[in-house]
């Protein structure tokens, strides 16, 4: 396990919009969380966090490069997600990823228990955006990812 610090983006490399910075958050974090989420006051810096998250995200599913098949739920609440991302992929920076290359961005996959090991490890961090009290844009945690058996991954992308 290693201390990850999440990327932090300027002004300027900021992709995302209010609503799909906050479909971003709702994708990553459960559901338990989106009535947070919805009375977060929009700011570059929660702007940010939620692009590093994705990021990491995106880096961490290829670190790990699992090639499965994708299963989904015939009631996929996560569309607006899924086009983000593809959205995001193509306009994301390849020296923003560690693990990620060029090519891999063409057909960008994000696991779920990547994103829900990032929901447990960076979650208490988003009262702070409530607060006013966040960091300066330093969000990391402790990340050690542990693949479950693949007929129990997921895969969005």
């Amino acid at each position: 396990m290693s201390f990850r610090q999440l990327r932090k983006f300027s002004k300027d490399e900021l992709l995302f919009d209010e609503k799909e910075t906050r479909v971003i958050l709702k994708f990553i974090f459960k559901a338990t969380d989106h009535k947070l989420i919805d009375s977060m006051t929009m700011t570059d810096t929660l702007r940010s966090f939620a692009q590093g998250l994705l990021v990491e995200a995106i880096d961490a599913s290829y670190k790990i490069g699992y090639v499965e098949s994708i299963f989904r739920a015939s009631a996929n609440p996560n569309q607006g997600a899924i086009k983000i991302l593809k959205s995001f992929a193509k306009k994301a920076a390849v020296h923003w990823f560690k693990n990620t290359k060029a090519h891999d961005l063409q057909n960008v996959k994000v696991y779920q228990f990547v994103l829900d090991f990032i929901a447990t490890r960076f979650r208490s961090q988003l009262p702070l955006f409530i607060a006013k009290n966040t960091p300066e844009n330093n969000f990391g945690a402790f990340l050690a990812y542990q693949s479950p058996p693949s007929h129990l991954s997921q895969v969005w992308g």
